[in-house]
């Protein structure tokens, strides 16, 4: 399987390995960034409350927070990012549904290899749910699209 950046980035959270550097003097912080709105800030932010990294403790509450506002934005990784949280429960209950919702919506976004990786792990957590919670999620995918489309 060839890795490409949505493989780097799951790989880079399931093995801790994602670390942020300090902001160039005269530049906002990360966090001064995020909490103004900005989506990559924001799942930066996620990623290294997430593994631990730039200066932070792991945390996944803070990290699914922040994974959260950047997906709300659009952001296709963050989606992603915030699915295998609630693929594998950290930091909230696992619920499968909801993971393949926000996988379903990374997906939508996605093209090419991208596209394709996610679309492996949206698989994997369907193959832990019955028919009805596919149709479930893929439900609740087209209506946060539809409500972020008014």
């Amino acid at each position: 399987m060839m890795l490409t950046r949505a493989g780097l980035i799951v790989l880079a959270i399931m093995f801790g390995l994602y670390a942020q550097e300090g902001p160039p003097p005269g530049k906002p912080s990360l966090r001064e960034r995020a909490t103004k709105g900005d989506p990559e800030a924001q799942f930066t932010l996620a990623k290294n409350y997430e593994a631990g990294r730039g200066g932070l403790k792991k945390d996944y509450a803070e990290a699914r927070h922040w994974y959260r506002a950047s997906a709300e934005q659009g952001d296709p990784f963050a989606q992603a990012s915030l699915a295998l949280l609630y693929r594998f429960g950290k930091g909230v209950p696992q619920d499968y549904v909801q993971s393949y919702m926000w996988f379903q919506l990374s997906v939508d976004q996605l093209t090419g290899a991208d596209r394709d990786s996610i679309v492996e792990l949206r698989d994997a957590a369907a193959a832990h749910m019955t028919p009805q919670q596919i149709a479930d999620a893929r439900r609740l995918a087209h209506d946060w699209k539809a409500k972020k489309n008014q």
